[in-house]
């Protein structure tokens, strides 16, 4: 049986990061809510390496309101596992790979809206893979 300590992480690269400050936003009283929508493709580089991509995209038509900022972020992941298409192996595999990568993710989004010169957007703690599961 291969464990998930079997896996590697071969690489890993910023595909994309795009920040635009929106001018037209006032700042009320309330707390403003954004709600981040969150995307992941697997892609099969050969038996024992596949690639995880991890995006996610913050923008007025996903939140439905006005917000200070949209955002866009896709990192890309290269990972080593033997067997990793094997189905009793496949979800480990993919699950840590996605919770290695958002750490990578979490940091790049605070990074782009702290250089926008407004306060940094955190993205919260939380278990990717949960919400991965949740969203299929």
């Amino acid at each position: 049986m291969v464990a998930a300590s079997d896996m590697k992480l071969i690489n890993y690269k910023v595909l994309r990061t795009n920040f635009e400050l929106n001018i037209s936003f006032e700042q009320k009283k309330e707390k403003v809510m954004i709600q981040p929508n969150f995307k992941r493709d697997i892609k099969k580089i050969n038996d024992i390496q596949y690639e995880i991509e991890l995006s996610i995209k913050i923008s007025q038509e996903i939140n439905k309101g006005p917000i200070p900022f949209s955002a866009e972020v896709i990192i890309a992941g290269i990972f080593e596992m033997k067997e990793w298409e094997k189905e009793d192996i496949n979800t480990i595999a993919i699950n840590n790979a996605t919770a290695i990568l958002f750490p990578y993710l979490r940091t790049l989004v605070s990074n782009i809206t702290m250089n926008g010169n407004i306060p940094p957007f955190v993205l919260p703690i939380m278990n990717i893979t949960k919400l991965f599961v949740e969203k299929n």
